[in-house]
């Protein structure tokens, strides 16, 4: 994964298929122009050689806990809506694996209830282990739908949707996202609000936790 929409980058190797091996720790990953991926990272063993077949590995369990605090952050803008007004609308947000942090438009800061309310209500939707319906749509239909966009992004005539909700069709959130996500919110574990705070004016600033972290 190239980082992008608050996601950060994989991270893994790259390993030599035939003798003598090479490795390389793969440490970034850009996108510096349409249709060119850059890997970047150290040699730490052999030496790489162009036109060389080789095996591209993610690290696994970085890419669950980044996972988990993105899905983790679908739910917490869609709580956050509930909880505050429609009005609490998704303002920055990085997604990385051992924290989440949201940025969001609220005029005031969240009382120690409405902190408690909103992560409760994450919590119970982990617990309902839905699963998330993953698909390619055109702009126009996934919008008519009642897809939330982010302000400021730009999108192709396809988009990715995200939506989470019930087996008997119920749509609980429902995001355009390129993003990597769990197969359902059950996988998160655990949702503990760290922090809320002001990030600038009129924009709150909240940090948690999922998974392992949360464990922690």
């Amino acid at each position: 994964y190239i980082e992008a929409g608050g996601q950060v980058s994989d991270t893994g190797t790259i390993v030599s298929v035939s003798e003598p091996r090479w490795e390389i720790r793969v440490d970034d990953v850009r996108k510096p122009a349409a249709g060119v991926v850059v890997h970047l990272g150290q040699v730490i063993s052999g030496a790489p050689r162009i036109g060389e077949e080789a095996i591209a590995a993610v690290h696994a369990q970085r890419r669950h806990d980044i996972m988990r605090n993105h899905t983790a952050t679908h739910l917490l803008h869609k709580e956050l809506q509930r909880v505050l007004g429609d009005h609490a609308r998704q303002a920055g947000s990085l997604v990385a694996p051992d924290r989440l942090r949201f940025d969001f438009t609220h005029p005031e800061s969240m009382t120690p209830e409405q902190i408690e309310e909103v992560e409760a209500g994450v919590n119970r939707h982990i617990l309902d282990s839905y699963v998330l319906d993953i698909r390619f749509k055109s702009l126009q239909e996934a919008m008519a739908e009642g897809a939330m966009a982010l302000f400021g992004e730009k999108y192709g005539e396809t988009v990715r949707t995200v939506s989470i909700g019930d087996d008997e069709g119920g749509v609980y959130s429902y995001e355009l996202c390129g993003g990597t996500h769990v197969h359902e919110t059950g996988e998160i574990g655990l949702f503990l609000i760290t922090s809320e705070g002001s990030a600038a004016a009129g924009i709150r600033r909240i940090e948690a936790v999922t998974g392992r972290k949360a464990y922690e």
